[in-house]
């Protein structure tokens, strides 16, 4: 089993929690991801999140990517998974198998590298 910390940055995802936890995925919360391709300080906490993330070897998921110039600043940023409306809406389950193998993988980079 894989536990992640979702909405890091927001609410009880301190610091302490990413080094007292046995996680192995870290979300960072849409609410900074979404300016990113506008607001330097937005940039600036996601890229200290990424960094942190894979200093501590966790996989690194922004939340909330709704552009393409976000993906590419979160690819830039050496983020390793994305989600939001810009990859998918939500989807019934039915319905996710079919668009999976109709679409290439959505890893950004793989971990460590």
């Amino acid at each position: 089993m894989k536990l992640a910390i979702d909405d890091f940055g927001t609410g009880y995802s301190s610091l302490g929690r990413l080094r007292e936890l046995p996680i192995h995925e870290m979300k960072i919360d849409r609410s900074f991801v979404q300016r990113i391709a506008v607001d330097h300080r937005d940039r600036a906490v996601v890229r200290s999140a990424v960094q942190l993330g894979h200093a501590l070897d966790l996989m690194v998921v922004a939340e909330g990517v709704e552009d393409e110039e976000t993906l590419h600043h979160l690819r830039d940023e050496g983020c390793n998974l994305v989600q939001g409306y810009f990859i998918s809406k939500p989807l019934p389950a039915d319905e996710f198998a079919d668009w999976l193998s109709a679409r290439p993988s959505v890893l950004l980079r793989s971990p460590g590298a």
